[in-house]
């Protein structure tokens, strides 16, 4: 996929198959008005409409306005773009108006997003979203990180029946980092100090606190591999000001440092799960968000079967 900004300002999400032979027409990331596939040649605006078919005058009946590249279904929430291949499916943000409302204070959808560093994850990516999203790790995994500042029993996960998952961690007040400002103006006392962790399933991660958000994104590649690439994101005044820069680098090593003790969880978890040897298991109150996923993949996994049953029929 292609995701572009065009001269009109809008979004879109563009299939990146050339329409004549199905090149990729390439990836990577930065300012173009047109895109060229390298195969032939054939170019397109960034609006998908195909402006150049080098030799294809010759062929009859072959038009270039019936050869755009097909646009992809997607809505923005909080800045971040989902896409949907089913136009017919049911738009997301109506079913997140609840995760919106808690994260209202929290302003996500206006900061800007800092790469901290990309991970080659060897085990499967829906561990590492069940690790994202309990907290009763912290005991053992972040014993000496995460538990002191926001205690892992003190949690709790929100009923829900959409397709996310919230885990609020209500801190003791030392903060992570320290310093840095507020994102929002109007927070509730508990949210000055808490850290949220968030989940739109399957893959979208991300944890706001008072002063910036983590954004963990996940590129699965196969059942035992994916790539991981955390951002953290800020307002853009604390970006700009030089004399936060050594705090906004040490949030960032700091969030290395979490996610160092995670992989080893991760891992840990993967060879049981890999073993033969791993049965079902009970859940704590804390890995609740746990049981809300497994529960969203059922539903999923029903429907799909009751679907191809009744096409059978």
């Amino acid at each position: 996929m292609l995701v572009v900004r065009g001269e009109d300002g809008g979004v879109r999400v563009l299939s990146r198959v050339c329409a004549h032979r199905a090149a990729d027409i390439g990836a990577g990331r930065g300012n173009a008005k047109t895109f060229r596939c390298p195969y032939h040649s054939w170019t397109y605006r960034n609006d998908g409409t195909l402006t150049g078919a080098p030799l294809m005058s010759d062929v009859e009946g072959c038009h270039k306005r019936d050869y755009p590249l097909p646009h992809i279904r997607n809505e923005i929430w909080e800045g971040w773009i989902f896409v949907n291949f089913d136009e017919d499916g049911e738009p997301l943000a109506p079913r997140m108006a609840p995760d919106s409302e808690m994260l209202a204070e929290y302003g996500v959808g206006d900061l800007v997003a800092v790469e901290i560093d990309t991970y080659d994850s060897p085990f499967n990516w829906k561990v590492l979203v069940e690790n994202f999203m309990e907290s009763y790790h912290h005991i053992a995994i972040h014993r000496y990180t995460l538990e002191p500042i926001w205690p892992g029993d003190a949690a709790y996960v929100p009923d829900n029946t959409d397709p996310w998952s919230l885990l609020a961690m209500p801190g003791n007040g030392t903060g992570l980092a320290g310093g840095l400002p507020a994102t929002g103006e109007r927070f509730q006392d508990w949210q000055k100090t808490a850290l949220i962790a968030g989940v739109v399933w399957p893959t979208h991660l991300f944890a706001p606190s008072s002063d910036a958000t983590a954004w963990y994104h996940i590129l699965p590649h196969s059942y035992d591999r994916f790539t991981l690439r955390i951002y953290a994101c800020y307002p853009r005044a604390t970006l700009e000001d030089p004399k936060l820069a050594e705090k906004v680098a040490g949030r960032g090593e700091l969030v290395k440092i979490v996610h160092a003790q995670d992989i080893h969880a991760c891992e840990l978890a993967w060879a049981g799960l890999t073993s033969g040897l791993a049965r079902p298991r009970r859940l704590h109150r804390l890995e609740r968000s746990i049981w809300q996923q497994n529960r969203w993949w059922l539903d999923r996994m029903e429907g799909a079967i009751g679907q191809r049953a009744a096409h059978r029929a």
